[in-house]
């Protein structure tokens, strides 16, 4: 797994999944980005988020990747990415029962952030290259809230946000696998 405590030490609460993909890491790290999510049913509303505004005016939403989707738009901060061996993205929510919203930040802002009310969460993607080609990826989420009530809302809320954070990471590695998988033994490069 990537080095998160570079990111996120000591995190409230965590998800690790892993898949084994049979497609290189190369050809898996660029599905990291390229893979379709408008189409899924779990990971497209996320999409539709960016374009809520143009939803209401009757415009369709657009196809969404998941490079839009952990990307800016959606308020998440690039913190590494290494070619082939991972990729790591930082975002900051408001977490309150009367006020939730993103934070929006630049990079270098993501670790010292430590205003109360807040959850700082970082998602890691790693692959580790396997016997006969294939590769193994792992997604770890990490959360961790910058002050004790907040920490008390996110230990009460985790049964419900953990399972739905769980499910969601199992969807990604499946359509990243899914993606990489598409070719792979066409002997062609993404």
């Amino acid at each position: 797994m990537a080095d998160l405590e570079r990111f996120l030490p000591d995190p409230d609460e965590s998800v690790t999944e892993h898949a084994v993909v049979g497609a290189d890491a190369a050809r898996t790290y660029a599905a990291i980005g390229r893979a379709d999510a408008s189409g899924n049913r779990l990971l497209g509303p996320l999409g539709g988020l960016a374009d809520f505004v143009d939803g209401v005016a009757g415009s369709a939403a657009t196809p969404r990747t998941l490079e839009e989707l952990l990307g800016p738009e959606l308020g998440f901060v690039p913190l590494a990415d290494e070619a082939g061996q991972e990729r790591v993205v930082g975002l900051v929510l408001r977490y309150s029962a009367f006020d939730r919203g993103v934070e929006r930040l630049e990079p270098g802002q993501f670790a010292a952030f430590a205003e109360p009310g807040h959850l700082k969460a970082v998602v890691a993607f790693s692959l580790h290259p396997q016997d006969a080609g294939g590769t193994l990826l792992s997604c770890e989420v990490r959360v961790r809230a910058t002050d004790d009530d907040t920490r008390s809302t996110l230990h009460t809320t985790w049964f419900a946000v953990g399972a739905g954070l769980r499910l969601l990471v199992r969807r990604l590695l499946a359509l990243i696998k899914a993606d990489a998988e598409r070719g792979a033994g066409s002997g062609s490069q993404a």
